[in-house]
């Protein structure tokens, strides 16, 4: 952070941490959460399957829910949500919880899996792409490669970081000169 002098004050901008909504709490969730925190991000977790998003699996989350409907709706915009990441491995959830968190002033959401995924979850949502509130990305992440769930944790929070930041995510890459 940067302050700077203004009429003998010294004025510091804070910007509170970015909050993460987790949609699926499954074993590839884990290294999103635990990198998120590492960052200093705020980490909701939910799921409404009891066998998901465990306490003693996910002990790096704020916050675990159970519910994907108007009350998700109802959390987002009281926390103050910034972005989410959609990864239930389930069309049906996904498609609840998109179609109960794209209007709720997000400023990214990520949904895993491949491009036709991406479609199956919008038709299940009967949403298109005009109709949505904020960028959806699907697939998400970058591609960096790799296929441990460390490596497309990474891909997926670089992105998301780089959208919360207005950033370009574009390597600075320099010419080897040829010898």
């Amino acid at each position: 952070m940067h302050g700077h002098i203004k009429e003998g004050w010294l004025i510091t901008p804070i910007t509170p941490e970015p909050h993460l909504l987790v949609v699926g709490g499954g074993i590839d969730a884990i290294p999103i959460v635990r990198i998120a925190k590492e960052l200093g991000w705020r980490v909701t977790l939910a799921d409404p399957r009891p066998a998901n998003a465990r306490v003693d699996k996910f002990p790096h989350a704020d916050t675990i829910l159970r519910e994907l409907g108007t009350s998700l709706k109802r959390y987002i915009t009281d926390t103050r949500v910034d972005a989410a990441v959609l990864m239930s491995h389930n069309i049906d959830l996904d498609a609840q919880a998109l179609l109960n968190i794209h209007l709720c002033g997000l400023k990214h959401i990520a949904l895993l899996g491949p491009p036709h995924r991406y479609h199956q979850v919008l038709e299940r949502a009967a949403l298109s792409e005009s109709l949505l509130g904020c960028p959806v990305s699907g697939p998400a992440g970058l591609k960096i490669g790799g296929q441990l769930p460390e490596s497309i944790a990474l891909s997926i929070l670089s992105e998301c970081h780089a959208v919360l930041h207005s950033q370009a995510a574009k390597p600075h890459l320099r010419s080897v000169a040829a010898r």
